[in-house]
């Protein structure tokens, strides 16, 4: 049973510059399930349109982004409610307890004019009735030994923390309430390979101990392999393949997915890597069919007049291709 559920969702950023007005088609036709306790990955390209699908999931929807068709729908074991739909009271509501964000940059988060004990103590003040400094202590303490970081932290300002320190205390504050649902996006971002691994080994173990949601957003492939356990493949507003990660990894299928996977490096492989030949498309006047068509080898006439549809064509592994339903016999 999904938590979340999006239905042919449409997002897109209408703007008016002296009187014109754009449409900017971030997110086109998205339908996608996320189910409990598993770690879901988003992947593509700068631009592709992920983190505008995870702002959308999360209900951070402020113009100019506006959500044109379609339906986000969170499920629990209580109700089952519209968050596109959702007033900034009702939003405020499953915010941090049910579901909540970690944003790409912890400074977008941490104040740095106030000790880190003083954001904890405004979102507990907002979120959850504490009896008072002893209790609070308690509470957060717990958890920031939980995540393996020291208390100290509460006394410090945010510049007086590294990169990787800041991201930590970041993810300690969205899952402080142990929401049932988590949004990464980008939480990598900036940071060595050495720090990359605490931030992912930190998310994989809150998974495993509160058998909760995440969604994590990066085009780094090899944080996907790492940490999740299902993989979709977004490209301009559209998600063109999904899969299990170990299925994505060993059987990509779409052509997009083949490049961003044959572009890793392998240790003791010396071979030149291949990237995806031209531009992404323009997203606010995007051709007719498929958009990978300009820097597809397979691309066909049915390509260029025809969207394909997002279909599985093997148990749990879903593509929007025509060439691969031409393969595998799917109509």
């Amino acid at each position: 049973m999904p938590v979340i559920h999006t239905e042919d969702l449409k997002a897109y950023y209408v703007t008016k510059v002296y009187g014109v007005e754009r449409t900017i088609q971030a997110v086109d036709g998205v339908s996608l399930d996320i189910y409990e306790d598993e770690i879901l990955g988003i992947a593509g390209e700068s631009g592709c349109g992920k983190s505008t699908l995870m702002k959308v999931l999360f209900g951070m929807v402020k113009p100019p982004l506006t959500i044109m068709d379609g339906r986000v729908q969170y499920i629990s074991d209580r109700t089952t409610v519209d968050i596109s739909s959702l007033n900034p009271a009702a939003l405020r509501s499953i915010r941090w307890k049910d579901i909540s964000y970690v944003p790409q940059g912890s400074m977008s988060v941490l104040n740095p004019v106030r000790k880190i004990r003083k954001t904890f103590q405004d979102f507990m003040g907002t979120h959850q009735k504490l009896s008072g400094p002893k209790e609070f202590q308690q509470v957060v303490g717990d958890h920031l030994r939980s995540l393996g970081l020291p208390v100290d932290v509460l006394n410090a300002y945010p510049h007086q923390l590294s990169g990787g320190m800041q991201q930590r205390v970041t993810i300690a504050l969205a899952t402080i309430l142990h929401p049932r649902v988590i949004f990464a996006d980008e939480p990598t971002t900036a940071l060595d390979v050495v720090v990359q691994r605490g931030v992912i080994q930190l998310l994989k173990n809150i998974q495993k101990e509160h058998h909760n949601t995440v969604v994590m957003v990066t085009h780094d492939m090899a944080v996907h392999a790492n940490l999740t356990d299902r993989v979709a493949i977004m490209y301009a507003g559209q998600i063109v393949e999904e899969a299990k990660t170990r299925d994505m990894f060993k059987k990509p299928l779409h052509c997009y997915s083949k490049y961003l996977i044959g572009s890793l490096p392998r240790i003791g492989d010396k071979a030149y890597r291949i990237s995806a030949p031209g531009n992404p498309p323009v997203l606010n006047d995007p051709l007719p069919g498929c958009r990978f068509q300009d820097r597809c080898p397979d691309c066909s006439d049915r390509c260029c007049k025809e969207t394909p549809p997002l279909r599985e064509v093997e148990e749990g592994h879903k593509v929007a291709c025509f060439r691969v339903f031409d393969e595998m016999g799917v109509s």
